[in-house]
Parts: C-alpha cells; sequence; structure tokens
C-alpha cells in the first residue's frame, strides 16, 4: 500500500506534518509505517526555505525502505548545473535565470559543499520512472515511446553519465526523453502567441494534458493550468503526430510537476496529480492508493502550507 506524495521544494514543516496526518512517526530517526510505504514524485529542492532538512528526511526515509522516489526535473536541473561536458562547459549554463531558480538549494548549502555532492551522487540513483504493484509514478508525463527506450538502454532506469550528456543535446532519443518524462509534453503555439508562465518567463509552447486524446481539443482546452490570452482553436494535424493518450485500461499512473491549485481531483479515474503548489503557498498532496485499479477522489490527504 503506497501514498504518492507531490513535489515538496524544500518545505519540510509540511512535509512532516503530511506525515504524521498519515501515520508515519518518527521512531527510528526516519519516518516509517508499519503497513504502508511512500512514494515520491520528486522536486524535493528549489524554492522552500528548508531544502537541507527536506532532503535529510527524505533521503532516510528511501535509505531504510520506507520510501521510494523518481527523480524530479529540479534534481535532474542541478545534476546538470554541476556536470561539465567534454569541452568543460556546464551542462546547465550559470546564468541568472538558472541561478536564481536555484538560489535556495545553494544558500541551503553553503559552506556545505562537500554534503551536497553527496546527494547530487544520491540523485542519480533515483529512477526515472517507477512501475509497481498494480502503479505507474513519474515525475512530469507518461510517454510509452520514452519508457520503452529507457527500459532498453538504463537497466536500472536510472541516469548514467552517457545518457546525462546525450540528454542535453536537442534532437536526441534521450533528450526528449528527459523532456517529456521530466518536464511534461509540450505543443507549439501558432506563430507569434505566447504565455508568461508562472515565473514570468514568456513561452510559446504549451505543456499539454497529455493523458487524453489531443485531436478532440484546443490549444486552450489542452493546456494544463490554462493562463491566459491562448487560442481557443483546433490544433494542426502536424502537432499531433504520435501521441498515444493514457487509455482507461492502462494501471493507475500518479505524477507531480504542474502546480495544481484547489480542492484536489483526478484528472481520470487511473490518472492522478499530486502536485498542488506547496512552493506558491498552497497545499502539500497525498494519494492513499490501497490497491485499487479505479482511483477516488476521497484518497486525497493533504496539509496546506506552515513552512
Amino acid at each position: 500500500m503506497y501514498d504518492i506524495i507531490g513535489d515538496i521544494h524544500g518545505h519540510s514543516k509540511s512535509l512532516e506534518k503530511l506525515l504524521r496526518l498519515l501515520g508515519y512517526t518518527n521512531n527510528d530517526g526516519y519516518y516509517n509505517h508499519s503497513t504502508r510505504k511512500v512514494i515520491f514524485t520528486g522536486d524535493f529542492i528549489d524554492r522552500g526555505p528548508s531544502v537541507r532538512k527536506t532532503l535529510k528526511i527524505v533521503k532516510a526515509m528511501i535509505d531504510n525502505n520506507a520510501a521510494m522516489s523518481v527523480l524530479g526535473n529540479h534534481e535532474y536541473n542541478a545534476i546538470c548545473f554541476h556536470t561539465k561536458d567534454d569541452m568543460g562547459n556546464y551542462l546547465r549554463p550559470h546564468n541568472k535565470k538558472n541561478t536564481r531558480q536555484y538560489e535556495q538549494t545553494l544558500k541551503a548549502f553553503d559552506n556545505r559543499e562537500d554534503e551536497f555532492r553527496e546527494y547530487l551522487q544520491w540523485f542519480k540513483t533515483l529512477p526515472l520512472f517507477i512501475e509497481t504493484n498494480g502503479i505507474r509514478v513519474i515525475h512530469a508525463s507518461w510517454d510509452f515511446d520514452a519508457i520503452k527506450y529507457i527500459k532498453h538502454t538504463l537497466p536500472n532506469h536510472t541516469l548514467n553519465n552517457n545518457f546525462l550528456l546525450k540528454s542535453k543535446i536537442e534532437g536526441t532519443i534521450e533528450h526528449n526523453a528527459v523532456e517529456h518524462l521530466l518536464k511534461g509534453k509540450e505543443i507549439s503555439l501558432p506563430e507569434n502567441k505566447f504565455y508568461i508562465d508562472k515565473d514570468g518567463h514568456q513561452r510559446n509552447k504549451i505543456r499539454i494534458k497529455w493523458w487524453i486524446k489531443i485531436h478532440e481539443y484546443t490549444y486552450k482546452e489542452l493546456i494544463v493550468n490554462r493562463p491566459q490570452n491562448i487560442p481557443d482553436m483546433k490544433i494542426p494535424n502536424e502537432e499531433l503526430q504520435n501521441h498515444i493518450p493514457y487509455l482507461q485500461n492502462n494501471m493507475p499512473v500518479f505524477f507531480g510537476h504542474y502546480w495544481s491549485t484547489g480542492t484536489p481531483k483526478l484528472q481520470k479515474n487511473n490518472v492522478c496529480c499530486v502536485d498542488y503548489s506547496i512552493a506558491k503557498n498552497e497545499k502539500l498532496v497525498a494519494y492513499r492508493w490501497n490497491g485499487e485499479q479505479i482511483l477516488n477522489n476521497s484518497n486525497f490527504i493533504f496539509v496546506k502550507n506552515v513552512d
């Protein structure tokens, strides 16, 4: 039996409150439950006030078999921020935008660089996806082609150096796999159309509701957590090629990443997002899974931000 917990982003007090609410106790130096296990959707770091403590809690649980986790895009970004390519350039450039997004983590480990290097190595042990005992867990989107390639290429479904280097080269299979699994499927907006995201950045691509048949919807209907100024027009056929929706006969899939708000609810009866914007003063959410193949909105458990 699993409790799937969404993106934490350095909010350790909220995490501990949620774990206690779920019946986990910290009697042995880590939170555990006699009959249940947590599965985290990644994104432990950045944004929040207690990144270091969050990592301590999560890693201790995983090390003691009280939890599992997939790799989040923020952990992937951290690995790339500290990894150089064959030309000596960092895989994630140290520009103003990237450094600002990463500043809470850098601050948390100021004068503790050796400790953080150990966490970076630990991030590489987190699988890109989990498929176990009747459920699937991914950080952003379940892409069947990418999953198939990773099963064939990465025996433990974890990053190796060769895959990591290729994943930063646009157009490679590795790049596309990471983009889809950790950041979500995207399609381009019509020419000269854009929107401003939650961090104030201008974007001309939208993250789509990958679990539905996208040819039946407009851009405005298809975007996840739709902002303003998205065109309400049909999507060209070339944008729809090779898209495989997540059908009702597939096992339940859980994911984070998408900054949902409001009352937690299912996307479909086998599709569940557990990220509810804790870093934007919303909620830290868990879905309490008891073996059911048809999910139920009554199984959401959450706490409001207390950090």
